[in-house]
Protein backbone atom coordinates (compact mmCIF):
# COMPACT_ATOMS: atom_id res chain seq x y z
CA UNK A 1 0.00 0.00 0.00
CA UNK A 2 1.23 3.26 -0.97
CA UNK A 3 2.11 5.64 2.43
CA UNK A 4 1.02 9.28 2.24
CA UNK A 5 1.35 12.54 4.14
CA UNK A 6 -1.01 15.52 4.32
CA UNK A 7 0.82 18.70 5.74
CA UNK A 8 -1.91 20.58 7.42
CA UNK A 9 -2.01 24.37 8.93
CA UNK A 10 -5.55 25.42 8.70
CA UNK A 11 -9.39 24.51 8.64
CA UNK A 12 -10.09 25.14 4.90
CA UNK A 13 -6.29 22.86 4.85
CA UNK A 14 -8.62 20.21 6.21
CA UNK A 15 -11.35 20.37 3.94
CA UNK A 16 -9.89 20.58 0.83
CA UNK A 17 -7.41 17.28 1.78
CA UNK A 18 -10.86 15.36 2.70
CA UNK A 19 -11.92 15.71 -0.71
CA UNK A 20 -8.82 15.07 -1.86
CA UNK A 21 -8.94 12.15 -0.09
CA UNK A 22 -12.07 11.10 -0.99
CA UNK A 23 -11.44 11.78 -4.70
CA UNK A 24 -7.70 10.41 -5.27
CA UNK A 25 -6.66 8.98 -1.65
CA UNK A 26 -9.37 6.02 -0.45
CA UNK A 27 -6.50 3.49 -0.96
CA UNK A 28 -3.48 4.70 0.45
CA UNK A 29 -1.80 4.56 4.32
CA UNK A 30 -1.98 8.44 5.43
CA UNK A 31 -0.46 10.58 8.08
CA UNK A 32 -0.78 14.25 9.25
CA UNK A 33 1.93 16.60 10.06
CA UNK A 34 0.22 19.08 11.69
CA UNK A 35 1.84 22.88 11.89
CA UNK A 36 1.13 26.17 13.89
CA UNK A 37 -1.25 29.07 12.00
CA UNK A 38 0.19 32.28 12.84
CA UNK A 39 -0.43 32.95 16.90
CA UNK A 40 -2.51 29.63 17.55
CA UNK A 41 0.08 27.47 16.99
CA UNK A 42 -0.94 24.03 15.94
CA UNK A 43 -4.42 23.39 16.90
CA UNK A 44 -5.83 20.85 13.86
CA UNK A 45 -4.30 17.71 14.86
CA UNK A 46 -7.59 17.02 17.40
CA UNK A 47 -9.89 17.16 14.53
CA UNK A 48 -7.25 15.12 12.54
CA UNK A 49 -7.66 12.33 15.13
CA UNK A 50 -11.37 12.47 14.68
CA UNK A 51 -11.62 11.48 11.45
CA UNK A 52 -9.68 8.88 11.72
CA UNK A 53 -8.55 8.26 8.21
CA UNK A 54 -4.65 9.27 9.65
CA UNK A 55 -2.36 6.06 10.94
CA UNK A 56 -0.09 9.07 12.53
CA UNK A 57 -0.55 12.64 13.46
CA UNK A 58 2.47 14.46 13.78
CA UNK A 59 2.33 18.14 15.67
CA UNK A 60 5.25 20.90 15.99
CA UNK A 61 4.69 24.53 17.52
CA UNK A 62 7.96 26.04 16.03
CA UNK A 63 6.91 28.80 13.23
CA UNK A 64 10.21 30.29 11.22
CA UNK A 65 9.19 33.53 11.37
CA UNK A 66 8.81 33.61 15.11
CA UNK A 67 12.40 31.74 15.69
CA UNK A 68 14.60 34.28 17.36
CA UNK A 69 16.83 35.97 14.80
CA UNK A 70 19.93 34.65 15.05
CA UNK A 71 18.99 31.06 14.58
CA UNK A 72 17.00 32.50 11.84
CA UNK A 73 20.40 33.66 10.49
CA UNK A 74 22.42 30.76 11.32
CA UNK A 75 19.86 28.58 9.16
CA UNK A 76 19.84 30.47 6.67
CA UNK A 77 23.99 30.44 5.99
CA UNK A 78 23.61 26.55 6.35
CA UNK A 79 20.86 26.70 3.49
CA UNK A 80 22.99 28.90 0.94
CA UNK A 81 25.96 26.72 2.14
CA UNK A 82 23.62 23.65 0.76
CA UNK A 83 22.13 25.43 -2.36
CA UNK A 84 26.04 26.30 -3.52
CA UNK A 85 26.65 22.74 -4.13
CA UNK A 86 23.01 21.99 -5.02
CA UNK A 87 22.01 20.26 -2.41
CA UNK A 88 18.36 21.39 -1.49
CA UNK A 89 16.99 18.30 -1.36
CA UNK A 90 19.59 16.87 1.19
CA UNK A 91 18.99 19.55 3.24
CA UNK A 92 15.07 19.63 2.99
CA UNK A 93 15.17 16.34 3.87
CA UNK A 94 17.16 16.83 6.92
CA UNK A 95 14.97 19.43 7.72
CA UNK A 96 11.68 17.12 7.58
CA UNK A 97 13.22 14.77 9.62
CA UNK A 98 12.52 16.94 12.92
CA UNK A 99 9.13 16.72 12.40
CA UNK A 100 8.58 13.24 11.22
CA UNK A 101 9.83 9.63 12.01
CA UNK A 102 10.71 9.14 8.51
CA UNK A 103 9.93 10.08 4.62
CA UNK A 104 9.50 7.16 3.24
CA UNK A 105 5.94 8.64 2.08
CA UNK A 106 5.61 8.43 -1.97
CA UNK A 107 2.29 11.15 -1.89
CA UNK A 108 2.74 14.53 0.09
CA UNK A 109 -0.37 16.96 -0.30
CA UNK A 110 0.76 20.53 0.80
CA UNK A 111 -1.49 23.61 0.70
CA UNK A 112 1.00 25.70 -0.26
CA UNK A 113 4.78 26.14 -1.89
CA UNK A 114 4.60 29.45 0.47
CA UNK A 115 5.62 27.91 4.49
CA UNK A 116 9.17 26.98 4.73
CA UNK A 117 8.28 24.11 5.89
CA UNK A 118 6.38 22.96 2.62
CA UNK A 119 8.45 24.69 0.29
CA UNK A 120 11.06 21.97 1.32
CA UNK A 121 8.60 19.25 0.88
CA UNK A 122 8.84 20.43 -3.08
CA UNK A 123 12.23 20.10 -3.28
CA UNK A 124 11.73 16.30 -2.59
CA UNK A 125 9.60 16.28 -6.29
CA UNK A 126 11.78 14.38 -8.22
CA UNK A 127 10.77 11.23 -6.16
CA UNK A 128 8.02 11.50 -4.08
CA UNK A 129 4.07 12.50 -5.88
CA UNK A 130 3.72 16.25 -4.22
CA UNK A 131 0.38 18.13 -4.42
CA UNK A 132 -0.27 21.41 -4.06
CA UNK A 133 -3.53 22.34 -3.38
CA UNK A 134 -5.13 25.66 -3.25
CA UNK A 135 -3.83 28.18 -0.76
CA UNK A 136 -6.22 31.20 -1.84
CA UNK A 137 -6.36 34.09 -3.88
CA UNK A 138 -2.13 34.49 -3.53
CA UNK A 139 -1.91 31.66 -5.77
CA UNK A 140 -3.46 34.06 -8.60
CA UNK A 141 -0.26 36.54 -8.19
CA UNK A 142 1.98 36.84 -11.41
CA UNK A 143 5.39 35.53 -9.53
CA UNK A 144 8.38 37.34 -10.99
CA UNK A 145 11.64 38.11 -9.93
CA UNK A 146 11.17 41.88 -10.57
CA UNK A 147 9.00 41.88 -7.80
CA UNK A 148 11.29 42.80 -5.43
CA UNK A 149 12.05 46.05 -6.83
CA UNK A 150 8.89 46.99 -5.47
CA UNK A 151 9.87 45.68 -1.85
CA UNK A 152 13.21 46.47 -1.04
CA UNK A 153 12.22 48.43 2.16
CA UNK A 154 10.58 45.00 3.13
CA UNK A 155 12.33 42.45 5.37
CA UNK A 156 9.48 40.07 4.87
CA UNK A 157 9.62 39.97 0.47
CA UNK A 158 13.31 40.19 0.79
CA UNK A 159 13.49 37.02 2.77
CA UNK A 160 11.03 35.40 0.42
CA UNK A 161 13.24 36.35 -2.75
CA UNK A 162 16.33 35.09 -1.04
CA UNK A 163 14.49 31.84 -0.12
CA UNK A 164 12.94 30.90 -3.44
CA UNK A 165 16.31 32.41 -5.68
CA UNK A 166 17.89 29.28 -3.26
CA UNK A 167 15.45 27.01 -4.59
CA UNK A 168 13.43 26.30 -1.50
CA UNK A 169 10.23 28.33 -0.52
CA UNK A 170 8.15 30.84 -2.26
CA UNK A 171 7.43 33.46 0.74
CA UNK A 172 4.51 35.64 0.06
CA UNK A 173 3.33 34.26 -3.56
CA UNK A 174 5.52 36.78 -5.36
CA UNK A 175 8.41 34.97 -6.77
CA UNK A 176 8.86 31.87 -8.94
CA UNK A 177 10.17 28.42 -7.86
CA UNK A 178 11.75 25.68 -9.51
CA UNK A 179 10.71 22.82 -7.67
CA UNK A 180 6.85 23.69 -8.76
CA UNK A 181 7.93 21.98 -12.36
CA UNK A 182 7.51 18.72 -10.85
CA UNK A 183 4.44 18.95 -9.15
CA UNK A 184 0.69 18.57 -9.35
CA UNK A 185 -1.40 22.19 -8.26
CA UNK A 186 -5.21 21.42 -8.15
CA UNK A 187 -7.29 25.04 -8.14
CA UNK A 188 -10.18 25.94 -8.57
CA UNK A 189 -9.93 28.74 -11.85
CA UNK A 190 -6.84 26.73 -13.65
CA UNK A 191 -7.59 29.27 -16.76
CA UNK A 192 -6.79 32.22 -14.50
CA UNK A 193 -3.89 31.14 -13.11
CA UNK A 194 -0.93 33.39 -14.24
CA UNK A 195 1.70 31.19 -12.51
CA UNK A 196 1.82 27.74 -14.67
CA UNK A 197 4.96 26.39 -13.89
CA UNK A 198 3.66 23.25 -12.46
CA UNK A 199 3.78 19.25 -13.74
CA UNK A 200 0.23 19.46 -14.29
CA UNK A 201 -2.75 21.28 -13.48
CA UNK A 202 -6.40 19.76 -12.36
CA UNK A 203 -9.29 21.37 -10.84
CA UNK A 204 -9.92 21.47 -7.30
CA UNK A 205 -13.51 20.38 -6.07
CA UNK A 206 -14.12 18.28 -8.84
CA UNK A 207 -16.83 15.92 -7.13
CA UNK A 208 -17.41 14.06 -10.63
CA UNK A 209 -15.12 11.34 -9.05
CA UNK A 210 -15.55 11.87 -5.87
CA UNK A 211 -17.12 9.21 -3.10
CA UNK A 212 -19.88 11.87 -1.76
CA UNK A 213 -21.15 9.31 0.92
CA UNK A 214 -17.59 8.85 2.21
CA UNK A 215 -17.12 12.75 1.74
CA UNK A 216 -20.16 13.92 4.08
CA UNK A 217 -19.94 10.99 6.18
CA UNK A 218 -16.29 12.31 7.16
CA UNK A 219 -17.50 16.26 7.30
CA UNK A 220 -19.55 15.17 9.80
CA UNK A 221 -17.11 13.89 12.25
CA UNK A 222 -14.96 17.38 12.72
CA UNK A 223 -18.11 19.82 11.99
CA UNK A 224 -20.31 19.08 13.94
CA UNK A 225 -24.29 20.96 14.35
CA UNK A 226 -23.20 23.49 11.37
CA UNK A 227 -26.98 23.63 10.51
CA UNK A 228 -27.78 25.15 14.26
CA UNK A 229 -26.01 28.43 13.14
CA UNK A 230 -28.63 29.00 10.93
CA UNK A 231 -32.00 27.32 12.46
CA UNK A 232 -32.97 30.80 13.00
CA UNK A 233 -33.41 33.58 10.53
CA UNK A 234 -30.20 35.27 10.26
CA UNK A 235 -29.75 39.10 8.35
CA UNK A 236 -26.19 39.03 7.48
CA UNK A 237 -23.05 36.58 7.97
CA UNK A 238 -19.48 38.84 8.54
CA UNK A 239 -16.28 36.65 7.29
CA UNK A 240 -13.72 38.83 8.87
CA UNK A 241 -9.36 39.35 7.79
CA UNK A 242 -6.61 39.35 10.26
CA UNK A 243 -5.91 42.95 10.09
CA UNK A 244 -3.21 41.91 12.36
CA UNK A 245 -1.62 40.73 9.46
CA UNK A 246 -1.84 44.16 8.33
CA UNK A 247 -1.82 47.08 10.49
CA UNK A 248 -0.19 47.08 14.00
CA UNK A 249 -3.23 49.63 14.69
CA UNK A 250 -5.78 46.79 13.59
CA UNK A 251 -8.24 48.56 16.70
CA UNK A 252 -8.80 51.80 14.47
CA UNK A 253 -10.10 49.58 11.39
CA UNK A 254 -12.45 47.41 13.51
CA UNK A 255 -14.17 50.45 15.10
CA UNK A 256 -15.19 50.97 11.52
CA UNK A 257 -16.66 47.67 10.98
CA UNK A 258 -18.49 47.68 14.35
CA UNK A 259 -19.95 51.23 13.39
CA UNK A 260 -21.21 50.33 10.39
CA UNK A 261 -22.77 46.83 11.43
CA UNK A 262 -24.56 49.09 14.82
CA UNK A 263 -25.94 51.90 12.19
CA UNK A 264 -27.12 49.42 9.42
CA UNK A 265 -28.12 45.97 11.15
CA UNK A 266 -29.57 47.47 14.44
CA UNK A 267 -32.52 45.08 15.78
CA UNK A 268 -30.50 42.65 13.42
CA UNK A 269 -28.90 38.66 13.97
CA UNK A 270 -25.75 38.61 12.44
CA UNK A 271 -23.40 35.73 12.19
CA UNK A 272 -19.59 36.12 12.39
CA UNK A 273 -17.34 34.18 10.89
CA UNK A 274 -14.04 34.81 11.79
CA UNK A 275 -10.34 34.01 9.75
CA UNK A 276 -8.77 31.37 12.11
CA UNK A 277 -5.89 34.13 12.20
CA UNK A 278 -8.25 37.07 13.29
CA UNK A 279 -7.54 37.58 17.11
CA UNK A 280 -9.96 40.95 17.32
CA UNK A 281 -12.80 40.76 19.19
CA UNK A 282 -15.50 42.83 18.21
CA UNK A 283 -18.45 44.58 20.01
CA UNK A 284 -21.74 45.55 18.60
CA UNK A 285 -24.51 46.76 19.79
CA UNK A 286 -27.22 45.39 22.13
CA UNK A 287 -29.68 45.24 20.13
CA UNK A 288 -28.17 43.32 17.34
CA UNK A 289 -28.09 39.44 18.00
CA UNK A 290 -24.56 38.28 17.23
CA UNK A 291 -23.07 34.45 16.84
CA UNK A 292 -19.90 33.55 16.46
CA UNK A 293 -19.20 30.58 14.53
CA UNK A 294 -16.23 28.05 15.66
CA UNK A 295 -13.46 29.31 13.14
CA UNK A 296 -12.11 25.88 13.07
CA UNK A 297 -15.05 25.21 10.49
CA UNK A 298 -13.94 26.26 6.77
CA UNK A 299 -15.86 29.04 5.35
CA UNK A 300 -16.15 26.69 2.29
CA UNK A 301 -18.42 24.59 4.53
CA UNK A 302 -21.17 27.19 5.07
CA UNK A 303 -21.58 28.38 1.65
CA UNK A 304 -24.88 26.22 1.09
CA UNK A 305 -26.53 27.78 4.10
CA UNK A 306 -26.28 31.40 3.30
CA UNK A 307 -29.58 31.98 0.90
CA UNK A 308 -31.17 35.36 2.29
CA UNK A 309 -28.83 36.70 4.23
CA UNK A 310 -26.48 39.66 3.21
CA UNK A 311 -22.93 38.80 2.45
CA UNK A 312 -19.99 40.57 3.59
CA UNK A 313 -16.41 40.33 3.52
CA UNK A 314 -13.64 42.27 4.82
CA UNK A 315 -11.73 41.39 1.73
CA UNK A 316 -10.47 39.47 -0.81
CA UNK A 317 -10.09 35.69 0.69
CA UNK A 318 -9.70 32.11 -1.04
CA UNK A 319 -14.01 31.69 -0.05
CA UNK A 320 -14.27 34.59 -3.06
CA UNK A 321 -13.47 31.68 -5.34
CA UNK A 322 -16.15 29.91 -4.80
CA UNK A 323 -18.73 32.24 -4.93
CA UNK A 324 -19.57 32.62 -8.00
CA UNK A 325 -20.80 28.85 -8.46
CA UNK A 326 -23.78 29.77 -5.78
CA UNK A 327 -24.94 32.70 -7.13
CA UNK A 328 -24.10 35.14 -4.17
CA UNK A 329 -23.27 38.47 -5.24
CA UNK A 330 -21.62 39.37 -1.55
CA UNK A 331 -20.68 42.96 -0.26
CA UNK A 332 -16.98 43.96 0.64
CA UNK A 333 -15.38 46.68 2.85
CA UNK A 334 -12.40 48.34 1.29
CA UNK A 335 -10.37 50.23 4.60
CA UNK A 336 -9.02 53.55 3.35
CA UNK A 337 -5.56 54.26 4.36
CA UNK A 338 -4.76 50.61 4.82
CA UNK A 339 -2.73 50.76 1.65
CA UNK A 340 -0.48 53.00 2.64
CA UNK A 341 -0.09 51.65 6.20
CA UNK A 342 1.47 48.23 4.37
CA UNK A 343 3.11 50.26 2.23
CA UNK A 344 5.15 51.62 5.16
CA UNK A 345 5.21 49.29 7.73
CA UNK A 346 7.29 46.13 7.47
CA UNK A 347 4.44 43.72 7.60
CA UNK A 348 3.63 40.12 6.05
CA UNK A 349 0.86 40.99 3.97
CA UNK A 350 -0.29 43.46 1.31
CA UNK A 351 -2.92 45.91 0.68
CA UNK A 352 -4.45 46.56 -2.74
CA UNK A 353 -5.65 49.84 -4.04
CA UNK A 354 -9.36 50.72 -4.37
CA UNK A 355 -8.56 49.83 -8.23
CA UNK A 356 -6.23 47.16 -7.57
CA UNK A 357 -8.98 45.85 -5.61
CA UNK A 358 -11.61 46.26 -7.71
CA UNK A 359 -10.30 44.36 -10.91
CA UNK A 360 -9.58 41.10 -8.30
CA UNK A 361 -13.38 40.98 -8.11
CA UNK A 362 -14.12 41.50 -11.82
CA UNK A 363 -11.16 38.58 -12.02
CA UNK A 364 -13.32 36.20 -10.57
CA UNK A 365 -16.64 37.16 -11.83
CA UNK A 366 -17.66 39.41 -8.99
CA UNK A 367 -18.46 42.25 -11.20
CA UNK A 368 -21.78 43.64 -9.54
CA UNK A 369 -20.11 43.30 -5.52
CA UNK A 370 -20.90 45.90 -3.99
CA UNK A 371 -17.33 48.02 -2.32
CA UNK A 372 -18.48 49.37 1.28
CA UNK A 373 -15.55 52.27 2.01
CA UNK A 374 -14.76 52.63 5.57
Amino acid sequence: MKKGLAVIYDPHNVYQFLWYYCTYGKDIEWSALCLPNSYKGEYLSEPCRKLGIFKKIYRDTQQFDSMPVIKRLFLFIKMVLYALIGQQKAFGKKFISKYIENNDYDIVVVLTDVGLISGLFLTQASEKEIIILEDGMGDYEAREWKNILKSLSRFYDIQGFLLSFLGYSNIGHYYPLRTTRNCIKFCSHPDKMLYTNYKEMRILFDFSKTDIVLFKSLLKKIYIGIEDYFSDKRDLILFTTPLNDLTPDKEKYNKKVEQFINNNYNGKSILIKKHPRDISTYIFDKSIAVAEIDNTIPAEVLLPFLQDMDIIFFGHSSTNLYLVSFGYNPSFFYFNGLEEECKTGNIMCKYRSKEEFKKRLYFFGLDNSKIIEL
